[in-house]
C-alpha cells in the first residue's frame, strides 16, 4: 500500500508536537523545582531573620547581655521547670553602688563603659548554659541560677562582689570604696504546688535582700533565708 506524502507530513508534525510538549513539560518541571527550592530558601532566610531579630530584641545594647524582658521570660520558664523537677532556683539582684554619683562626676559615656565591664565580669563568672545574666535596667543586673541552693547562690554573690571590685574601676564619689563596687541581694526557693511563692515573689525577695545590703553600707550581699510568712516579709540575713 502506498502512503501519501501528506500522511508522512502529518505524522512527522504530530511527532514533532509530541517532542515539543515533552521538552516543554521537562522545562516546566525544572522551573517548578527551581521555584520550590527558591521558595524554601527564602522561607529559611525569613525564619533565620526573624530569629535573629528576636535575639537582637532580647539583648541590651550597652552590655550585650540579656535585657529586662528576656530576664522575665527566662525566670518564668525556669520557675516552671523547677516546679516540675522539684529543684531549687535562685535569683541575684545586683546594684552598682553610688552609680548616679559616678555618672554625675564622669559622664554617661564613662557610665556605659563601666556597666559594660561589669556585665563582662558577670558573664565570665556565671557560665553554665542553664543560668542567665541580664541587665535588669539602669544600674541593676539580674542573675538566675538554676538548681542552686542558698549556699551556692551566696557563694556566687560573694564572687561577683569580689570580681567587680577587682576590675579596679576608680570611683571618686563612692562612700563604699575607692573603686566601683556592687551590692547583691540573693533569694532562693524550691517551687512547690502548695507554696504561696511564685517567680515574682522570688524576684521580690531578691530585691528586698538587695535593699538590706544597700542599707547595711553597700559592697556586700544579703540573702533571703526562707519564704515569706503571712505578713509577706522574707527573713533576710546580711553578709559581708
Amino acid at each position: 500500500m502506498t502512503v501519501s506524502a501528506s500522511y508522512w507530513t502529518a505524522l512527522l508534525a504530530s511527532l514533532g508536537a509530541l517532542v515539543y510538549l515533552a521538552l516543554k513539560c521537562r522545562s516546566l518541571r525544572a522551573t517548578s523545582r527551581d521555584l520550590a527550592e527558591t521558595l524554601n530558601r527564602r522561607n529559611t532566610e525569613l525564619v533565620e531573620a526573624r530569629e535573629s531579630l528576636h535575639r537582637l530584641a532580647a539583648i541590651d545594647p550597652v552590655t550585650s547581655l540579656a535585657n529586662h524582658s528576656a530576664f522575665q521570660e527566662f525566670l518564668q520558664s525556669e520557675w516552671r521547670r523547677a516546679l516540675r523537677d522539684a529543684s531549687s532556683i535562685s535569683v541575684l539582684m545586683i546594684d552598682v553602688d553610688y552609680f548616679r554619683e559616678y555618672n554625675d562626676r564622669l559622664g554617661h559615656s564613662a557610665g556605659d563603659a563601666c556597666l559594660a565591664k561589669i556585665g563582662g565580669a558577670l558573664k565570665d563568672l556565671v557560665r553554665r548554659p542553664s543560668d542567665l545574666v541580664a541587665r535588669y535596667g539602669g544600674k541593676k543586673f539580674g542573675v538566675v541560677l538554676t538548681q542552686a541552693d542558698p549556699g551556692s547562690a551566696s557563694l556566687v554573690a560573694h564572687r561577683i562582689c569580689a570580681a567587680v571590685e577587682a576590675l579596679a574601676i576608680p570611683h571618686p564619689e563612692s562612700e563604699a570604696s575607692s573603686r566601683v563596687t556592687v551590692s547583691v541581694g540573693v533569694s532562693t526557693s524550691t517551687p512547690a504546688l502548695d507554696s504561696h511563692w511564685e517567680e515574682l515573689a522570688l524576684l521580690a525577695g531578691a530585691n528586698t535582700a538587695l535593699l538590706q545590703a544597700t542599707r547595711a553600707g553597700r559592697n556586700q550581699i544579703a540573702a533571703v533565708e526562707s519564704e515569706p510568712g503571712e505578713d509577706g516579709d522574707p527573713e533576710v540575713v546580711a553578709g559581708g
